[in-house]
């Protein structure tokens, strides 16, 4: 039977039955949350308790894919179909520049770019920030001459 705004009792007890809280359900039905816990216990059902919020390595580990040559492939969103993205906690972070700091433990300086030659990997290991490459480049200048 459909409460005071349309919303299908069996709408909110189906999202209940599946964990979310009165005040998700409301969002999305664009109900009133309170009814949503009125028939939470009617229905003697346990109030909702969040899951465990992910770190951000947990969930940058959880939309990567390692792969048998080494490289580690981005699973996750691409913003403009090329830059990898991760959201966590509201804010977006570029896939690389958490993997750089999960390897280095620091912020990275500018870009941050695989070292590997595989553009679309998001190794650890294989990413560079601005300072290696310029130290790599000067390094290769001294070894095999011209300018760096």
């Amino acid at each position: 039977m459909p409460g005071p705004r349309g919303v299908p009792r069996t709408d909110i007890i189906a999202l209940l039955r599946e964990g979310h809280s009165d005040r998700e359900i409301g969002r999305r039905l664009r109900t009133n949350p309170k009814r949503v816990g009125r028939i939470r216990a009617e229905l003697d059902l346990p109030q909702y308790q969040p899951t465990q919020v992910l770190t951000l390595e947990q969930a940058w580990t959880a939309q990567t894919e390692q792969l048998d040559d080494g490289h580690m492939r981005w699973t996750g969103y691409h913003r403009e179909g090329t830059c990898p993205v991760l959201k966590h906690r509201g804010i977006d972070y570029t896939a690389r520049r958490v993997a750089f700091l999960i390897a280095h433990g620091r912020e990275p300086q500018g870009r941050v770019l695989p070292g590997c030659g595989w553009q679309p990997c998001v190794a650890p290991e294989h990413v560079e920030d601005q300072p290696m490459r310029a130290r790599l480049n000067t390094q290769v200048a001294a070894i095999f001459g011209g300018a760096a």
